[in-house]
């Protein structure tokens, strides 16, 4: 479907798209890592004792964690990765002669839809465990809310409306930018549906950011970032099912050509 959108293509602005759609993945993960003041911050063992939080508690929690904000934007990159592959896959294409592009699709897909899967159930249930010790802690008062206020109580909702915003303007660029280059990308229903839900999914967070209390902000970006953990679970898995129609009609092409 990809291939044959690329018919016709305006390569120069094919390319400025794919560039912003590897910017959005960037930003998502390497960004919340450049605005980090120093390296993770651990909560002290007097903070430990005068909370009369235990240290070993505190390290099971994961108190060497990052700075705001938080883990949502960073899990976004599950989703946008998965449209950054999509948009490479049509690149690659350009690159090489259609027939043995066909032949090489459902594999890089096939093998890129497995490690997204198991990359998205390790991630996922890493924050389950974080998202659990977090709202354990905190209705555990007072030692124990006082603990959770000490190591997430502070979420950087501005440091997080920046990247949102960066985010979404680099997302329109993409969007407007592949259509330019050929407006049928805009029939490839697979492709426009994916870039629909990765922008969905970021102004949820984005409200989630802006209408929770503060001290509650870091749950609600935990929860956030395990449900687009689990949406690019089950787009990896449909694109998993998908590959394997192609690699079929791969393999009956290459015995087809043998035989010939």
């Amino acid at each position: 479907m990809t291939a044959a959108a690329a018919g016709g293509l305006r390569r120069p602005l094919f390319v400025l798209a794919a560039a912003a759609a590897v910017l959005v993945v960037l930003v998502e993960v390497g960004l919340p890592v450049l605005l980090l003041d120093g390296p993770p911050t651990r909560a002290s063992p007097d903070a430990a004792t005068a909370l009369g939080v235990p240290e070993a508690l505190l390290a099971s929690s994961g108190s060497e964690v990052p700075q705001p904000p938080g883990a949502g934007i960073g899990f976004l990159a599950f989703i946008d990765g998965l449209l950054l592959f999509s948009v490479l896959m049509v690149g690659l294409s350009l690159l090489m002669p259609l027939r043995i592009y066909g032949r090489l699709q459902g594999i890089v897909t096939l093998v890129v839809s497995l490690l997204w899967i198991l990359m998205c159930l390790l991630a996922g249930m890493a924050a389950l465990a974080t998202l659990m010790l977090m709202i354990g802690l905190f209705v555990s008062a007072p030692f124990g809310t006082l603990a959770y206020l000490a190591i997430w109580g502070s979420f950087s909702t501005g440091d997080a409306a920046v990247l949102l915003g960066l985010l979404l303007f680099l997302k329109v660029c993409f969007l407007v930018l592949l259509v330019l280059s050929q407006p049928r990308f805009l029939r490839v229903k697979g492709l426009m549906a994916l870039a629909a839900v990765s922008v969905v999914l970021q102004l949820v967070l984005g409200f989630i950011h802006g209408f929770l209390p503060g001290p509650v902000v870091a749950i609600g970006d935990h929860f956030w970032a395990i449900v687009t953990a689990v949406v690019a679970l089950v787009w990896a898995l449909v694109m998993l099912v998908f590959s394997v129609p192609a690699i079929i009609n791969a393999i009956r092409s290459s015995t087809a050509a043998g035989d010939a």
